[in-house]
Formats: structure tokens, C-alpha cells, sequence
């Protein structure tokens, strides 16, 4: 991928489709600043904006360009609390044995066809994995003690596109436990981009590589990874999510391998 020249530090709740258009961008008045969309400049001139403003704020996309503009999620039709008791087994195990089931729906804004779907609540130790069906319901269990205050949704799927062609993509969300649980009508049209003040970066940040929650280096995992094709693979672009997820706050990319 391309070296970044910048990060965005804290990213803004201001919603893009209801800012003024200007040249190259847009403009904020809660801020009563020029916000510049980057996904249309060239890296050039992207350059240039950093090297002759002092504070700059700016919009980009972390998906591939191909469907840049889709943003997928759940809808969460009802949560249910289970616990998992085993007969004389104490009140504090039973604690930590409480599972949550949430029984949701893949939906399209656009009634696109869903081909397949799944739907992954993630953490670096292991994959809580659901299977959608034909109209995208899906079923998703898994332990409350790994719900977190930032918890990472991936949704892998198939969709037959404007073209009546199979595309197939994935993408991932941040959900604050409240949300995950009772949150509805998520749909997977909407756009998904970061827009908020830049912090520029003189050095890269590194990658990180996490086989069933441990860290381990490049050659070590891509050794693995080709040793045993059989595993679960994904890879995290997007500085938010990644940092939320790996809980680093100079990382680049990040890549998981699930041996289970």
C-alpha cells in the first residue's frame, strides 16, 4: 500500500452529504473550515495542502475503490441472554460462562440480491462467526466477557451489483456494546469515510501480525498462513478499526490468522 502521509487522529461525527460544496471538498460551519476530500486528489496535491496549511481537515475512504462507497452492518432484531450453567457450579463462573445470541438481518437500502453472507464479531484471540441465509437472517452467539467498549463487526459477502454481476467484498464497523445489542436497521448503502482533523507522520507506522491473538512477525505468519490454507485469514486497512482492534495507536495494517 501507499505511504501514508497522513493520519486522521480524531474523526469528526459531522455528516458529509449535509456540508456546503466548495472546490475540492466541502465546508464545515460547526467548524467554519474547508474540509478537503482527498479520495478525488492527486498525492501531489495532497502534498502541497499539508506542507502550506497548519491545521488541515480531510475526508477519505478506507475501501478499495472498486465499492468504495459501501458500508455494510447489521440489523439486530432482538438480543438474547443465555446462560450456560452447569449444576453446582458457582455464581461467578456462571458469570463468565453468559453467552449473548443476537438474532439479525443483512439488509439493502437498494434491494440488492444477497448471494451469501457472514457476519463476524471479531477479536484478536478468535472469530465469533454467523451464517446469513437466502434472505439474510442470521443467528450470532458469543461469550459476554469478550464485548468490549469498541467491538469490530465484519460482514463477508456476496451481492449481485447494478451490472446483475456477482461482486463480492467485505467491511467492517465499530460498535459500542449498546449499539451492538440494540441498534436495528443498519443498511449497507451508506458511506463509509473518516473525516476530521490531520496529524502528519514523518515514519511509517509498522505493520502487526496476531496468529490466534499473538503477535508474531511477518515471515513467521506468512509462513503459517501457507503451511495451513485451511485457516482464517483477515486483513484490517482502515487506522480506525485497526487501532481499536489491535488497542495500538501507532499501527499501520493488520493481520489475523485463526487456527480455529
Amino acid at each position: 500500500m501507499m505511504k501514508k502521509q497522513f493520519q486522521i487522529k480524531e474523526p469528526c461525527k459531522q455528516l458529509w452529504d449535509e456540508m456546503q460544496n466548495v472546490e475540492d471538498g466541502k465546508f464545515c460551519d460547526l467548524c467554519e473550515k474547508k474540509v478537503w476530500d482527498f479520495d478525488n486528489l492527486p498525492e501531489t496535491e495532497i502534498d502541497k495542502i499539508l506542507k502550506s496549511n497548519d491545521s488541515v481537515c480531510g475526508k477519505t475512504s478506507f475501501l478499495k475503490p472498486a465499492f468504495s462507497s459501501v458500508f455494510l452492518a447489521l440489523t439486530l432484531t432482538s438480543a438474547i441472554y443465555t446462560n450456560a450453567q452447569k449444576g453446582k457450579d458457582s455464581a461467578i463462573e456462571n458469570v463468565y460462562q453468559k453467552n449473548i445470541t443476537i438474532n439479525g438481518k443483512l439488509v439493502s437500502l437498494e434491494n440488492r440480491k444477497l448471494v451469501s453472507g457472514d457476519i463476524s464479531l471479531v477479536t484478536l484471540e478468535k472469530l465469533y462467526r454467523a451464517k446469513a441465509d437466502e434472505n439474510g437472517n442470521f443467528t450470532l452467539t458469543f461469550p459476554e466477557k469478550v464485548l468490549t467498549e469498541h467491538n469490530i463487526i465484519r460482514i463477508d459477502y456476496t451481492i449481485i451489483d447494478l451490472n446483475n454481476k456477482e461482486f463480492t467484498d467485505f467491511k467492517s464497523s465499530i460498535l459500542k456494546t449498546n449499539e451492538l445489542l440494540g441498534k436495528q436497521n443498519f443498511e449497507i448503502e451508506e458511506k463509509y469515510f473518516t473525516i476530521g482533523g490531520l496529524l502528519i507522520t514523518d515514519l511509517q507506522p509498522p505493520d502487526y501480525y496476531f496468529l490466534d491473538g499473538k503477535k508474531i512477525g511477518k515471515r513467521k505468519f506468512e509462513k503459517i498462513q501457507k503451511e495451513h490454507p485451511e485457516y482464517t485469514y483477515l486483513a484490517f486497512y482502515d487506522e480506525v478499526t485497526v487501532q481499536k482492534l489491535a488497542k495500538r495507536s501507532y499501527i499501520d495494517n493488520l493481520y489475523l490468522l485463526y487456527s480455529n
